[in-house]
């Protein structure tokens, strides 16, 4: 549960003392995982491992163990999914490929990184069976995509914004980075395509309104390129925040002065317009107790979008009342407390990212909050969950991708809505990524939307069958719902 004591936990009353997020008889999936391989080593636990054919492969029994995390970062996510007007047609008019996975990941990745982004989870083969459950009881979406080309940082954020955020001085002035700090993708000498400046320590920001920044031009002139040429959403001189950099902030409302860290943010977020318009909310972050009064912990300050802001972390009051521990997300199922809108983020340890966590443990955090919202049948009558992830991990995926604008959509990720206007609805292909969640709190709400460039002014998509036909647009996720009566 640290650097120097990982999971897997020795025994049960271990894991236990340590993580409050899983019900007591879930917790031997914390038990369990690792491979007793040494380090870089090929993962026997797949058969077939050295005679794998090209394409994908299922990875049997792998959503219960700690596996290999593949490369998804920006620039890097883009080259994996190998868009080109050249290949358009018309079940793919955008004409991403989604064919260079493993290329990227053999030549833009870190030492011992390999080709597991073409694995999969077989969930006809007993994988994944609790959200299997949920997909098969309540509604999936099998178009829903996470939002920017990336990782964990840059995605958060979209659940909060329905955008990016850019570099500034920290007064709401737009200034340039460091220059170590600039995104740039082209190759070192004498590599393939290891990147001049990438890396969560150096590289994560990018100018997209200026053609001539590195990586900047091919991205610009492919959107150009398309029939319904998507507008880049850059503004000038604007350097916007891509990968992963830790808030401006401290967890107690300090100014955060480590390296590595984007300074305080005054980019209005959802959380604005909730509070303009009484509607009350909260951030559950897991572990956010421990972070506060900086114990070591797991709680993930990246995903939260609110914790950049400076209308939020600089106000006492504000941190008070909406950002807070899922300890108090329990009290509040129990009592029946819960705000209008709430998010909920597990630790590293409870996520189901690759590398650091389970789908199995993520499976078991769900469970938990879904059985104490149960326990409540007045607020579960009125109550539904999003259970989503933050981006696809660099595995691979087949499926149509939407370019919105610069900065994505990129790879299919899953959602399952949970509510009783939800139970029997299915499979919903409406496209959508996490504005949609933004969107579908103003819709329900009745809220305007963040600022006239953010993309909660999309429209609703009409489609032809996955495809989008008036694009970009996305979901309000107001399909996921029969609110002309309960199914039964």
């Amino acid at each position: 549960a640290s650097d120097s004591n990982p999971p897997p936990f020795a025994t049960t009353a271990a894991a236990g003392a340590f993580d409050y997020g899983i019900e007591k008889k879930d917790l031997t999936v914390l038990t369990t995982g690792a491979t007793g391989l040494p380090q870089y080593a090929i993962d026997t636990r797949i058969p077939n491992v050295r005679h794998l054919p090209d394409g994908p492969f299922a990875m049997p029994g792998l959503y219960n163990a700690y596996a290999n995390s593949p490369v998804h970062r920006f620039f890097q996510s883009w080259q994996q999914m190998d868009c080109s007007v050249a290949e358009a047609t018309a079940s793919n008019p955008s004409g991403c490929q989604q064919d260079l996975f493993p290329w990227v990941e053999t030549t833009a990745g870190f030492k011992g990184d390999n080709a597991t982004n073409m694995g999969f989870a077989n969930v006809q083969q007993g994988d994944m069976p609790y959200f299997k459950k949920l997909a098969d009881t309540y509604a999936v979406g099998d178009n829903y995509h996470q939002p920017i080309a990336g990782g964990t940082g840059a995605n958060s954020l979209v659940l909060g914004y329905a955008g990016l955020i850019w570099y500034s001085d920290g007064q709401g002035h737009a200034t340039k980075p460091p220059k170590d700090e600039i995104e740039n993708p082209n190759p070192r000498p004498g590599t393939n395509n290891h990147y001049k400046n990438d890396g969560y320590s150096a590289g994560s920001y990018v100018n997209c309104s200026d053609p001539n920044q590195p990586g900047v031009q091919s991205i610009l002139s492919y959107l150009s390129a398309l029939p319904n040429n998507p507008q880049p959403n850059c503004s000038p001189n604007k350097y916007y925040l891509v990968n992963n950099y830790n808030p401006g902030y401290n967890e107690d409302g300090t100014i955060n002065t480590t390296k590595y860290t984007i300074p305080p943010s005054s980019v209005p977020s959802i959380a604005d317009v909730m509070d303009a318009n009484q509607v009350s909310w909260a951030y559950y972050g897991e572990d956010w107790n421990r972070a506060v009064h900086h114990q070591v912990g797991v709680y993930c300050n990246i995903c939260n979008p609110f914790q950049y802001e400076t209308q939020i972390m600089a106000n006492k009051q504000e941190r008070k009342t909406h950002l807070l521990d899922t300890m108090d997300l329990y009290k509040a199922l129990k009592s029946g407390n819960l705000p209008a809108v709430s998010y909920v983020k597990p630790s590293g340890l409870n996520d189901g990212h690759p590398a650091s966590s389970k789908f199995s443990i993520f499976e078991a955090f769900t469970k938990k909050i879904l059985d104490d919202l149960k326990k409540n049948p007045t607020l579960a009558a009125n109550t539904a969950v999003f259970i989503t992830v933050d981006e696809g991990g660099g595995y691979y995926d087949s499926g149509y991708v939407q370019p919105v604008d610069f900065f994505g959509d990129a790879s299919r990720i899953p959602l399952i809505v949970v509510s009783p206007y939800s139970k029997d609805v299915g499979v919903v292909h409406s496209y959508g990524d996490h504005a949609s969640i933004v969107k579908f709190i103003e819709a329900n709400w009745s809220l305007p939307p963040i600022s006239p460039t953010t993309r909660d002014n999309l429209p609703n998509p009409v489609q032809n069958g996955y495809v989008v036909t008036n694009g970009p647009a996305i979901s309000d996720l107001m399909d996921f719902f029969n609110f002309g009566g309960k199914k039964k």
